[in-house]
């Protein structure tokens, strides 16, 4: 599959933060799925003090009649013209933080989840105009080993629930009006667990540096998961997983070797398709929550991807990708122990002609230098953190 140009709707902003950026979060907006966000926010690592920033977008042009915009953070588009008109995101909060920020999470639309490499997560409300948060909630030492703290690598949440997981290889289920954890599986896994999600409200699934994709019902008594899969016969670290919002038997998870593996939970131990997406670790993978079509992955090679498959598997429509700024292939995919049922129609996820044509991968961003650690989308905004200590702002992205 070759990338293509970018087309001329999509516009790509670049804002420097000084900060080396490891997550980036939209805030949902409050009617979901009949309005778009337009605020998100970002955490930062690798410093004595690292930062929690509230973004907010504005319309540059008018930004700068009105005399607002700081020279210090001027945006810039590398090899791409600006727009006579664009959204910029500015600054509107900034907020101290102890430890890398190592996962950010919004439950509803006023509470923001910090998760620390300290081991503790904090909870804050955020106020109606964005420019205050409020401490609500703060769950000290979730993480640690017997001699000192072990970073809470990351979280999910379901509905007033969320579940942690540390390099510890413990998982935690927290609630927000409980001061102590309401279930702990201690010795969950015995390397570190990386990335977790919810699959239903008592249901987490997790990945590990081993390789493995682990079901836990975290209703059941004991540190034994409910089904475990394997990507390979080798151990691959697994980074980061998101299950389909509408079929959540789907699941997808990135890997150390730049892998992409999509899961169909209901079948077999190992992956339904492997695609060889990245030269490196694959960062974080995240479905549209709308469009489920569309998928985004970021990398330590510096690249970010969006996946677009076909509206079904018999469909003679024409896809038109996204495109990109490389003229280079990106490796095909392949299918692996699975044949498509008829409950499997439409979904070319998990199709054995996956590489036949039903799924278009394009680049998002020009070529970088230094690694993607965070991608997020949002209606058709896409917003990614990079170790270049900028983040990029893609509007107008297409989606199928």
């Amino acid at each position: 599959m070759v990338a293509e140009q970018i087309p001329k709707m999509s516009k790509v902003l670049v804002k420097f933060t000084s900060e080396k950026l490891s997550c980036v979060r939209w805030q949902p907006p409050v009617m979901q799925g009949l309005q778009n966000s337009d605020t998100f926010v970002t955490g930062s690592w690798d410093n004595s003090v690292n930062s929690l920033l509230v973004w907010k977008l504005s319309n540059g042009d008018e930004t700068s009649r009105k005399g607002r915009r700081d020279p210090s953070e001027a945006s810039r588009f590398g090899d791409i013209k600006p727009p006579e008109t664009y959204v910029e995101p500015e600054i509107i909060l900034r907020e101290s933080h102890v430890g890398d920020v190592t996962d950010l999470k919004f439950a509803g639309h006023q509470t923001l989840l910090v998760s620390s490499s300290c081991g503790s997560v904090q909870s804050f409300s955020v106020a109606d105009d964005s420019k205050k948060l409020i401490p609500t909630q703060k769950w000290e030492d979730l993480h640690h080993l017997k001699m000192s703290s072990s970073p809470c690598t990351c979280m999910s949440v379901s509905g007033t629930d969320v579940a942690t997981c540390g390099e510890d290889g413990r998982i935690n289920v927290l609630r927000l009006d409980h001061r102590k954890p309401i279930r702990i599986i201690d010795d969950a896994d015995s390397c570190s667990l990386n990335a977790i999600i919810h699959s239903k409200t008592h249901e987490v699934i997790t990945v590990n540096s081993a390789g493995q994709l682990k079901v836990w019902d975290v209703r059941q008594d004991g540190n034994t998961p409910v089904r475990i899969f394997l990507v390979t016969g080798k151990k691959v670290a697994l980074h980061c997983v998101d299950r389909h919002p509408t079929q959540p038997h789907l699941v997808a998870a990135g890997g150390e070797d730049g892998t992409l593996s999509m899961w169909d939970l209901r079948k077999e131990h190992l992956p339904v398709t492997l695609f060889d997406s990245h030269e490196s670790h694959v960062w974080e993978v995240k479905f549209h929550p709308t469009n489920p079509n569309n998928l985004f992955t970021c990398s330590d090679d510096g690249s970010v991807l969006h996946w677009q498959t076909k509206p079904g598997l018999t469909s003679s429509r024409p896809s038109t990708p996204l495109g990109g700024f490389s003229t280079s292939g990106i490796s095909s995919s392949q299918s692996l122990l699975h044949h498509p049922s008829a409950a499997d129609a439409g979904s070319a996820w998990i199709s054995s002609n996956t590489n036949m044509s039903n799924i278009d991968i394009n680049h998002v961003l020009p070529s970088l230098t230094m690694p993607v650690n965070s991608v997020d989308i949002e209606g058709s905004n896409l917003v990614c953190g990079t170790d270049g200590e900028a983040i990029y702002l893609v509007s107008n992205v297409f989606l199928h």
